[in-house]
């Protein structure tokens, strides 16, 4: 249980609530913007991994929207709100594909056809993996529901679990390495369902649930 006091600071004033929804159904839109955002991500943390190099999958990060759509989906649970829940699904879901899809397709390009350690780091999750994603996640439900805390640097964060996996796994599908591109699909997974589960509590703590 989480104790009263830390409750009470999560607790979210009523003329508040309204922006929180909205922030969060605009980021959750699956438009050309978007997918657009995307792809440029998919793209740069595509070349990070072949380049081996940690800095340009940061960049990565930066760019990726994924995030939003995963609040999305954990406030229209909380809220029983079927339409930002379906919003929600279709944004990520099309997001998902479209990152493997362009990590492939770099795949495919003569480029190189060997796996890097930044690759390698991605197909094997762990405990620790699963932990930064649920500190991950309480970081940018928290900046989502605080004005105070600029949501930049926990989204950098929950983009870390998100991006770079799925374009690991696009580029293990062109190496013809099936078993790295699952390990890399099952670490996203863990990541998506633990980032939903801790911001959906956040949110609920927050008094974010439909009266």
């Amino acid at each position: 249980m989480i104790p009263d006091f830390i409750a009470r600071r999560l607790k979210v004033e009523r003329n508040r609530i309204g922006t929180i929804l909205n922030e969060i159904s605009q980021g959750s839109t699956p438009e050309v913007g978007f997918y657009a955002l995307i792809a440029a991500a998919s793209l740069i943390a595509s070349l990070g991994l072949i380049a081996n190099s940690a800095a340009v999958v940061i960049g990565a990060m930066l760019v990726s929207p994924l995030m939003t759509p995963i609040f999305g989906i954990a406030l229209g649970m909380i809220r029983g709100d079927a339409i930002l829940v379906g919003k929600g699904i279709r944004a990520e879901v099309g997001g998902i594909v479209l990152a493997i899809a362009f990590g492939a397709f770099l795949g495919t390009l003569p480029i190189t056809t060997d796996v890097t350690p930044e690759m390698l780091s991605r197909t094997e999750p762990t405990l620790l993996d699963l932990l930064v994603a649920v500190f991950a996640g309480f970081a940018g439900a928290l900046a989502l529901i605080n004005e105070r805390i600029s949501p930049a640097l926990p989204g950098v964060a929950i983009s870390t679990a998100i991006v770079p996996p799925l374009s690991t796994c696009g580029l293990c599908l062109a190496f013809g390495a099936y078993r790295g591109a699952y390990g890399a699909l099952l670490l996203f997974t863990a990541n998506f369902l633990a980032i939903l589960l801790v911001s959906s509590l956040v949110f609920a703590m927050a008094g974010l649930v439909a009266d």
